[in-house]
């Protein structure tokens, strides 16, 4: 299947690791010229110099810090620049703070409102100049299982500040109709990142079981018994970033191997 993504520009954050790093690979793959952002200089070179060499596509690399309002506005004008303009913008950056009510401090909640929210309303009201111009916009945000679901311990910020997104992602849909912009989630279950060894040992202490019980327990979440894997995100990520998903918008999509127990 042709996705007619050749020579589409396209910006991804979050992007020197993990889902992020998957979709900007995955969007290269099928043609796009890619801007990748994170915060880590050296990092982020690496996963762009890796694109280029796996696909001989072009890979901006764009240092930021998207849970500033200020970086969100010089990124997307340095990606539109790099790229000659953005016609698809996906939001993958985030962050998870495990923790209880009595934890979470003001700062804690607001830094997860900042980098899980903010950073994709900022995002994309940046780009929304570049999306109208192009005619077939995308914005692909990735949420997460907790957004819709909570059955993790520690998931309390991380489910507000998730389904605040998805609600975001619904508005931002009607608004980008009239202007042929589609807007999409995509919603995964236990994924294999980078971060995931952190996040099973912080469960595993909070209920008191082995490292190797927590990662079973989250490996049986899903239907398949095993986690996904990055790339599996970021097909589904690609395919609405697509010409091919010209019918599809406003809706959440879940990538989670059968994760979510809910109808």
């Amino acid at each position: 299947m042709d996705l007619k993504l050749e020579g589409k520009c396209a910006l991804v954050t979050g992007s020197s690791e993990g889902i992020g790093h998957a979709a900007a690979a995955g969007l290269a793959a099928e043609g796009a010229r890619v801007a990748l952002c994170a915060g880590r200089p050296d990092v982020l070179e690496r996963a762009a110099e890796k694109i280029r060499a796996a696909t001989g596509a072009e890979a901006a690399a764009i240092v930021g810090d998207l849970s500033r309002g200020d970086d969100c506005v010089r990124v997307v004008a340095d990606a539109a620049e790099a790229l000659g303009g953005i016609d698809i913008l996906v939001n993958t950056v985030g962050q998870i703070k495990l923790a209880g009510i009595e934890e979470l401090t003001d700062a804690d909640w607001q830094a997860e409102i900042d980098r899980n929210v903010m950073s994709a309303v900022r995002c994309a009201r940046a780009a929304w100049p570049h999306l109208k111009k192009s005619g077939a916009g995308r914005v692909v945000n990735i949420t997460g299982l907790a957004g819709k679901q909570v059955y993790l311990p520690g998931d309390m910020a991380t489910s507000l500040t998730k389904a605040s997104l998805i609600s975001f992602t619904k508005t931002l849909a009607h608004e980008g109709a009239p202007h042929g912009i589609l807007v999409n989630n995509v919603c995964p279950g236990p994924i294999d990142t980078e971060g995931m060894p952190e996040r099973i040992g912080w469960i595993a202490g909070r209920l008191g079981v082995s490292y190797e019980q927590a990662m079973q327990n989250r490996e049986q979440a899903s239907l398949l018994g095993r986690l996904g894997r990055p790339e599996e995100v970021a097909d589904v990520v690609v395919f609405l970033s697509s010409a091919r998903a010209s019918f599809v918008t406003g809706v959440t999509i879940e990538v989670g191997g059968g994760a979510a127990h809910y109808i």
